[in-house]
């Protein structure tokens, strides 16, 4: 199996956490759960036929099945049949830097997966092709770097109260009130609420909450051991019995069960 991923320069470097590339996946499982993150990312199958995305809670429900999917930010986790995923490359946004790429408020492709094509019309084949057309992985990269940039010349930014508000709602620890953080940018409730979803597709109470969960993933990843009040504490959760609800709310399993299933890749879970 090949995994490559690479870090775009500024100044796409605020709005892309990662561009990468897998191939020749060999999994003994046939779907994975992917775990929410409240991020955006774009997903190119390089093959023939495409990669069928399924809802988690009905898992015959058809989300998407195009070559080139976009995956809006999101709360709920979606299945992902992995027994085809051999060659593949995506972006991997910041959260809320998808918005600047998309034409649109992040809000109207929230919580669903979508062919690109309906993203991005007439672009999204176009940037498989060259895809298609690269002769290395690097190259690859450089063509999703050339459309990105291309877009970004002429797209609004995040405004800087959502901006501000992204940073102070995603620390794990402290327990930011979502009202402290509205207070501190001078906005109406109202308005900073809608503009936040506007611009990063989710609630600031959601997106607050789907950061905090990230955070305990990475801390399991650090110290599996660690699983009781000291972790919910580290994490910014209330007591123990708020973080095993939140955990369960996004995983739909406990914590311990996460550790014995996890893979090097954070959100990805195996399933039979």
């Amino acid at each position: 199996m090949l995994y490559r991923r690479y870090t775009p320069p500024p100044p796409l470097a605020a709005f892309v956490n990662c561009i990468w590339y897998s191939e020749g996946l060999q999994g003994t499982h046939a779907r994975e759960r992917l775990l929410p993150n409240g991020e955006s990312g774009i997903v190119f199958d390089l093959r023939e036929k495409p990669t069928p995305i399924f809802e988690a809670d009905n898992p015959c429900e058809l989300e998407a099945y195009a070559p080139s999917v976009f995956c809006g930010a999101r709360t709920d986790s979606f299945l992902l049949d992995t027994s085809q995923q051999e060659c593949v490359i995506g972006i991997q946004f910041r959260p809320g830097g998808a918005f600047p790429f998309l034409g649109m408020p992040a809000s109207e492709v929230a919580h669903r997966t979508h062919s690109l094509d309906d993203i991005w019309p007439a672009h999204a084949a176009l940037i498989r092709e060259q895809l298609l057309a690269s002769s290395s992985v690097n190259a690859m990269f450089s063509v999703l770097e050339r459309a990105l940039l291309s877009r970004l010349k002429r797209a609004p930014f995040l405004h800087p109260a959502v901006a501000f508000a992204a940073v102070k709602l995603s620390r794990p620890a402290g327990n930011v009130r979502v009202q402290d953080v509205i207070d501190r940018v001078g906005m109406s409730s109202r308005h900073l609420k809608e503009l936040f979803r506007q611009q990063t597709g989710l609630a600031p109470k959601a997106f607050q909450r789907v950061r905090r969960f990230q955070h305990v993933l990475q801390a399991l990843r650090r110290n599996s051991e660690e699983q009781g009040a000291s972790l919910a504490a580290q994490c910014g959760y209330y007591d123990q019995a708020h973080f095993i609800h939140d955990f369960k709310h996004f995983s739909g399993m406990t914590p311990s069960d996460y550790v014995t299933v996890a893979t090097p890749h954070l959100n990805h879970i195996p399933l039979k």
